[in-house]
């Protein structure tokens, strides 16, 4: 068996519970560090690996909530929540109705979150949040591990979609030459693009650490 595919079977056993013992379609587990750089260690199909990287990309929606808080973020319609409208937009238009973060928490620590989505809208009962939030207790130390794991490059980023953003943090260190600012702002920078030109952050930072896109210039070079 490959590294990747046992990296991949590693992602579906740590999302499997939350498949079997809610009421959702589909689930993405992300680690995220202080400053929002992300490693998605997996996601259980198209829909829930788009709504992970649209967040990303946009640098705002209830998974940054559920981290910030360390407490579940429910949105039980989405069509009919104003909370995060750019992000709920596009959620809308791929068909979800309802979705449900839980943080990966360690001790007093959030690591990161899990997203669950489902087709049809509707509230969890108390107990089944109880039930998603001890679930994401129980797999943040095996995810943390997960995620360092891929960082260190030992998963074929081609062949699953759980790897660390490594383009995103190269990108980010040669805007910082570009336009001699912060890694913060540099990742703003990543993301108004990304956004303006409908792609994804990854796709924008690949440019620029492949020199199509230099930001010290706004454009491409040919």
């Amino acid at each position: 068996m490959s590294a990747a595919q046992t990296e991949a079977d590693a992602g579906q056993k740590l999302a499997a519970p939350f498949l079997d013992l809610l009421p959702i379609t589909g689930v993405a587990i992300s680690v995220l560090d202080r400053d929002h750089k992300a490693s998605v260690i997996h996601a259980s199909d198209d829909t829930a690996a788009q709504l992970e990287e649209t967040q990303f990309t946009l640098g705002d929606g209830p998974l940054f909530e559920c981290f910030a808080t360390a407490g579940p973020v429910l949105v039980p319609s989405v069509s009919d929540d104003s909370r995060w409208p750019l992000f709920l937009s596009h959620a809308d238009q791929l068909a979800v109705g309802a979705l449900f973060f839980f943080p990966l928490t360690l001790g007093a620590a959030c690591i990161g979150t899990v997203l669950c989505y489902r087709d049809s809208p509707g509230h969890l009962e108390r107990e089944t949040v109880d039930v998603g939030s001890g679930l994401a207790r129980a797999i943040a130390g095996p995810a943390l591990r997960h995620a360092i794991l891929l960082a260190d490059g030992e998963a074929d980023a081609k062949n699953t979609p759980t790897e660390m953003r490594r383009e995103v943090h190269q990108a980010t260190g040669m805007m910082l030459v570009q336009l001699d600012v912060s890694a913060t702002d540099a990742l703003a920078r990543m993301r108004a693009y990304a956004f303006a030109h409908g792609v994804s952050l990854r796709e924008v930072a690949r440019s620029v650490v492949s020199g199509h896109l230099d930001f010290s210039t706004e454009g491409l070079i040919t």
